[in-house]
């Protein structure tokens, strides 16, 4: 079978693979949308209505974000020195690794940045998690009944997934295509956990209803989870390189082990996927000490020099070349895990 018939029939069959889950999943409104022409309306204008509210400002997200931010970018400069943090470096506007960086930030805190992944998906993911939330439930959570507890058991599951999430992405070839964009930052700042592409954000979506399905919600622990895990995220992104002793070794993921699993050499690769707990890269046998990085990002980073949007569409241009077998860009052959 040629390659072009092959991709062919690859596309043909995704396409009515994903038509086949939507008509079961909407099967009640399109049967009464077709005896009713009046549901029609109601049923387009419900999808419609769901999709503009991922653009509603919250101030209570807003105020959160930016406290969460400010309390990284305090323990960041006290840390490492007001020379070499990242707010003196955001504040100069001069790297354009960081600018981009700046840019994701902003688009998260006012709310677009989940509007923006849902459209320019064309709402693939975000209709999954709906009908998959909405199909399963085990309900978990109900037969924990201690807050610390239910902290202990979810910060244990979600980091499970989120590690199996995290190491697909670095050995599925399409997968890498897109979470390379996140690895494009050629300096690390507290802000680089916010480069995420819009189509990475919508997988992670998909997959990270997996808890929610297992535990139920709400529980209280999420409002913890959230709250700690967002902050530690920030900090091992910035320019902090403590290894945090025995601490980030057997309890959370340290600034340098991260800084490990971003590093741009051969011989760091494969390591540290885990992004808060180190346990699961201890069992898996993925765990790299404390070690130089030298440069962080890619051997041969297309990234960072044509502007943001040339940037996101370098994606999006890659991910269809690994999908349907065409050239992939030469760093992959290093990179690609």
């Amino acid at each position: 079978m040629s390659l072009l018939k092959k991709n062919s029939l690859r596309f043909a069959l995704t396409l009515i693979g994903a038509t086949a889950i939507f008509t079961v999943h909407f099967w009640e409104q399109l049967h009464n949308a077709y005896e009713n022409p009046e549901t029609l309306h109601a049923f387009v204008s419900k999808r419609y209505h769901n999709l503009m509210d991922l653009m509603d400002f919250n101030w209570k997200h807003l105020f959160t974000d930016l406290f969460t931010v400010s309390i990284a970018l305090t323990i960041e400069t006290i840390w490492v020195g007001w020379d070499h943090c990242s707010l003196k470096k955001l504040l100069h506007l001069r790297s354009k690794s960081l600018n981009s960086d700046l840019f994701f930030f902003v688009l998260a805190i006012t709310n677009s940045f989940k509007f923006l992944s849902v459209v320019l998906t064309f709402g693939i993911g975000y209709l999954a998690f709906g009908i998959v939330s909405d199909s399963v439930q085990f309900n978990m959570g109900e037969f924990i009944p201690w807050p610390w507890l239910q902290f202990i058991v979810v910060s244990l599951y979600s980091e499970l997934i989120a590690y199996w999430i995290h190491r697909f992405a670095h050995s599925v070839k399409w997968w890498w295509m897109v979470h390379r964009f996140h690895h494009s930052a050629n300096e690390m700042g507290t802000l680089t956990y916010y480069r995420v592409h819009f189509i990475e954000d919508q997988l992670n979506t998909f997959f990270k209803v997996i808890p929610f399905i297992v535990f139920g919600m709400p529980l209280e622990s999420y409002v913890i989870y959230y709250f700690i895990t967002e902050l530690h995220n920030l900090l091992i992104h910035s320019e902090i390189k403590s290894d945090w002793g025995w601490f980030g070794r057997y309890v959370l993921v340290s600034p340098m082990a991260h800084r490990i699993h971003h590093s741009a050499d051969a011989m760091h690769y494969n390591y540290n996927f885990s992004n808060f707990l180190t346990i699961w890269d201890r069992l898996m046998g993925t765990f790299k000490e404390n070690t130089v990085v030298e440069k962080v990002g890619l051997t041969d980073n297309p990234y960072n020099q044509k502007g943001i949007f040339s940037d996101l569409w370098t994606t999006y241009k890659d991910l269809m070349g690994a999908i349907f077998e065409r050239k992939i860009p030469t760093d992959d052959a290093d990179q690609h895990r």
